[in-house]
């Protein structure tokens, strides 16, 4: 196994390369949806009429979303790597939900402090 400035290379055997790969952009994913959110979450701070505190407040909500939704993106990314690299894989049950939910609640929590 040869280094790189990106860390160790992996033989490419089966689907080795297809699964990093897909992993990447399913990181990717969550960055760019956790992006989304948190400008969401500037423009509603910045471009909301009328509205003052209250579209601050739900600003930052939004944008605290959106870092959480980045951050569980990253943390998902490494244990996928991990369980790749040692040939196991355990699906994301329990907390996809849980992130999936509490950034439901942010965004409910948003607009009812928007109205």
């Amino acid at each position: 196994m040869s280094r790189n400035i990106f860390g160790p290379t992996q033989p490419n055997e089966g689907s080795t390369a297809r699964d990093h790969l897909a992993n990447e952009r399913t990181y990717l994913a969550w960055h760019r949806t956790g992006i989304s959110v948190a400008a969401l979450g500037v423009a509603v701070a910045k471009f909301a009429p009328n509205r003052g505190g209250h579209a601050v407040a739900a600003g930052f909500i939004l944008i605290a979303a959106g870092l959480l939704v980045s951050a569980y993106g990253t943390v998902r990314y490494r244990v996928i790597s991990r369980q790749l690299e040692s040939g196991e894989f355990a699906p994301a049950t329990f907390a996809a939900v849980v992130t999936s939910s509490v950034v439901t609640v942010l965004a409910l929590l948003a607009v009812v402090v928007l109205i």
